[in-house]
């Protein structure tokens, strides 16, 4: 039943996916605001959210969202599958999010990717995607928008050692000033990281309390990771056993 909704699942969201895209020529045409193209995505974001529940049967609860401000900052959630990219990209419509430049190259994605505008980082180009990252992250906050990334730069099995890429979350922490929300998910429980198999249950997913600006990065970053692994690891174990089989 689980791969048969799966599979339905898909073929849901492709076709979501084309009847988007038809909105591309006139938003080109129109040059449309990166507002604009943000809402339009907005539309396909919790069309996939109501394809999760409707399809699937997965549905998620939140914990600590009081621990979210409600100006700028900086939102880093461990990264098991997908869905914590859809469901955070519709929880915080305006949070700009950072992700790989190869992600830019999908067609149709791609497009609303790049005018949204996320942060699209080339992993291969180093110090100089660091700072090209800080920049962008700094015209969001800016603009009194959030920044969302995952801190292990991929997704990780559930199971499997948890593995920071450090630089880019501490570089965003000791420049932009503004509070950082660890989060957590356990997301992985019901959909791997290499198969298309999505089970049915409810994901939790939890926000710690905020770590303030101020602190240096070897206090930082081991904090951060500490709080992101405890939390996930707590919330797999409370979820193994109620995953639907």
């Amino acid at each position: 039943m689980h791969y048969l909704r799966s599979i339905l699942f898909a073929a849901a969201v492709v076709i979501l996916t084309i009847v988007v895209s038809l909105t591309v020529p006139f938003l080109w045409l129109f040059k449309a605001s990166s507002a604009t193209v943000r809402a339009v995505s907005q539309v396909w974001v919790k069309g996939i959210m109501f394809l999760f529940r409707a399809v699937l049967g997965l549905d998620y609860r939140e914990y600590g969202r009081a621990n979210v401000p409600d100006g700028p900052c900086i939102i880093a959630c461990n990264h098991q599958s997908l869905w914590e990219t859809a469901a955070l990209s519709a929880i915080f419509p305006d949070a700009s999010i950072v992700a790989k430049k190869e992600l830019s190259r999908l067609p149709i994605v791609g497009w609303f990717l790049q005018r949204y505008p996320m942060i699209l980082v080339d992993r291969a180009a180093g110090r100089h995607a660091l700072k090209q990252m800080v920049e962008e992250a700094k015209r969001a906050v800016a603009e009194g928008r959030k920044v969302l990334l995952f801190p292990q730069g991929t997704r990780q099995a559930v199971g499997d050692p948890m593995v920071f890429q450090a630089a880019g979350i501490s570089a965003l922490y000791t420049t932009l000033d503004v509070p950082v929300v660890p989060a957590a998910c356990n997301s992985g429980l019901f959909w791997g990281k290499k198969t298309l198999m999505i089970h049915s249950g409810t994901v939790k997913l939890s926000y710690l309390p905020p770590i303030a600006p101020g602190m240096n990065r070897k206090e930082f970053q081991p904090m951060l990771e500490k709080m992101i692994s405890e939390e996930s690891e707590r919330l797999v174990r409370e979820g193994e056993a109620k995953v639907s089989p």
